[in-house]
């Protein structure tokens, strides 16, 4: 079983700001939702933990789990480029995903962003199949991952979350 696990929150989350690749960490909401996922987790023996290399998800992994942590750069959030530190509004959002279709403005395009989340995935197939694990990285991953353990659906919605910060999904690998 894969648990999937967004961080928590983080200030950036409460104002709704663009975070991508800047480094942020937890608030104390983010840390007690860390705790809780810990809680719910506690009875799950993990054959390996997962984590985006970035501050805001190792120190939700760290809470979550006391085990070896491997960080893989895959599960880094998607670059949003000049949106970085920008407030997150309908007209930003819009103008955020045009650019991830193309790569502009500093944005990595989205192409790049699904590829090196579904080559994780591929190796958590290969290496980790009908196993424990557990994965804690950021909004956009989850929605790659979810979308490539549920079937890959041709209708597949990208823009809506899949969890909340702090949620836990659980997938069959």
């Amino acid at each position: 079983m894969i648990y999937l696990v967004r961080h928590g929150q983080t200030d950036w989350n409460k104002l709704k700001i663009f975070n991508g690749s800047t480094e942020t960490e937890l608030n104390e909401t983010g840390i007690d939702q860390s705790k809780i996922v810990r809680t719910k987790l506690v009875d799950v023996n993990f054959e390996a933990c997962f984590s985006s290399p970035q501050k805001r998800a190792v120190q939700a992994s760290r809470i979550i789990h006391q085990g070896f942590l491997i960080t893989d750069d895959r599960l880094s959030e998607i670059v949003c480029g000049e949106f970085e530190g920008e407030a997150e509004t309908r007209e930003s959002f819009e103008a955020f995903f045009k650019a991830s279709k193309s790569g502009k403005l500093g944005v990595e395009s989205f192409d790049n962003f699904m590829k090196r989340n579904i080559e994780f995935c591929e190796m958590l197939e290969m290496k980790y199949s009908k196993k424990n694990i557990l994965i804690v990285t950021h909004a956009a991953n989850a929605r790659i991952i979810n979308y490539y353990f549920t079937g890959k659906s041709k209708d597949y919605d990208f823009s809506k979350a899949v969890s909340c910060s702090g949620g836990i999904v659980e997938l069959n690998n």
